[in-house]
């Protein structure tokens, strides 16, 4: 049964395999993504895959939550010399334009939500955990604080 690598060299092979995921579904979304490209972006064989993975949906499980990561990552850093709203449009428009510089419009997380959201009950599951992450971030690091019924309705685009 796959599951979490025991030895360093292991948990490399994994990790290796879950990073050229999340940067060819970052690229192409999950559709457009097959494992013979993710494999031979990671230098991997099946048999690695299936060692770690319990198979596709598994592997696009573990590379949405790593794009989350890195994106919530980011997002928390910068959030961190925040002290104005005017600071916060400024820092958010740099994010909007980084990711289109990279060919990537949107918001990040809320594309891979909307592409796993029907398909995929564990990329989704952790979609739904970044978008939370990042709300409960948003709550306590913003130098304005929205009471969580107008930010949700907000999010939403109910407000």
């Amino acid at each position: 049964m796959p599951g979490e690598p025991r030895t360093v060299r292991g948990r490399a092979s994994r990790q290796r395999i879950v990073d050229r995921a999340a940067e060819l579904v970052a690229e192409r979304g999950v559709e457009g993504t097959s494992l013979d490209e993710v494999l031979a972006a990671a230098g991997a064989s099946k048999s690695q895959l299936y060692h770690y993975f319990a198979g596709r949906d598994d592997l696009i499980a573990a590379a949405v939550a790593s794009r989350c990561g890195q994106v919530l990552g980011g997002l928390t850093g910068a959030l961190g010399d925040i002290a104005t709203l005017a600071e916060l449009e400024v820092m958010l428009a740099g994010f909007v334009a980084g990711f289109e510089q990279q060919g990537l419009p949107g918001c990040p997380i809320g594309s891979l939500a909307s592409e796993v959201a029907e398909r995929n009950e564990g990329a989704r599951l952790r979609a739904a955990a970044a978008f939370d992450a990042w709300e409960s971030c948003a709550l306590t690091r913003l130098p304005v604080r929205w009471p969580p019924r107008c930010w949700r309705a907000s999010r939403a685009g109910c407000c």
